[in-house]
């Protein structure tokens, strides 16, 4: 009888012992299932970027294409899949992003409505990609800069088929808007005056810049030589 009192008191021991052992297992730091980090991307993607514009003399008549391939301060924007992974502008026409992991990425450029490019699907695997697909931005729309280029003042005829809410911007390569010319309705032929300078009446620097029109779905830009 005495031994098997001493066997009934001490299994309950024993039991607990054991789910205190194994609630400390459990516990441990080693064994979370948190996916681990991946190391930071250490490869890099560069390309390259053109503009075209159209030439205009003071008699409004066509005057030839400028085409520009070392542009600086271009905005280009990078993607993985929908994902847009960062922006950087050009130097020289050339883009270039660091840190990037192994996948498939694409490069897009963009002013406004179709004056825009979008790079092939490029794939990273194990070293740096020089991409062999050049983003290519032209002028687009009817917008007339009299003359282009000018150093001085320019004026831009359009024409607005029908009574429409029209913006007309001054942007820089960024993409940054400069000078705000035209935000009314307006209908039929029209002409606005740009002075070389941004809304704060300061002369601008660079050498390009882009005009946008902005009627609805109706968008059109130019590229301003100065």
């Amino acid at each position: 009888m005495g031994g098997s009192i001493t066997n009934r008191t001490r299994h309950p021991l024993l039991a607990a012992r054991v789910l205190l052992t194994l609630a400390a297992v459990v516990a441990l730091p080693g064994c979370s299932h948190d996916p681990p980090t991946a190391p930071p991307g250490t490869f890099a993607l560069t390309g390259h970027l053109r503009l075209t514009g159209y030439l205009v003399d003071a008699n409004g008549r066509f005057a030839g294409t400028r085409v520009v391939n070392d542009a600086d301060g271009v905005e280009v924007e990078l993607r993985f899949g929908s994902a847009s992974l960062g922006r950087t502008n050009t130097r020289g026409g050339t883009y270039r992003f660091d840190g990037l992991r192994p996948g498939a990425y694409r490069v897009f450029a963009s002013v406004i409505g179709q004056v825009a490019d979008a790079s092939r699907e490029f794939t990273i695997v194990d070293r740096d990609l020089a991409a062999g697909d050049t983003l290519t931005v032209v002028s687009r729309g009817d917008l007339y800069p009299i003359p282009n280029p000018s150093p001085d003042v320019v004026y831009v005829l359009f024409d607005v088929p029908d009574s429409a809410d029209v913006a007309v911007r001054i942007l820089d390569l960024q993409g940054r808007v400069q000078q705000h010319l035209l935000t009314k309705r307006v209908q039929g032929l029209q002409q606005v005056l740009w002075n070389g300078r941004d809304d704060a009446g300061e002369l601008v620097p660079d050498r390009m810049y882009w005009i946008t029109f902005e009627a609805g779905e109706d968008k059109r830009a130019q590229l301003l030589f100065r």
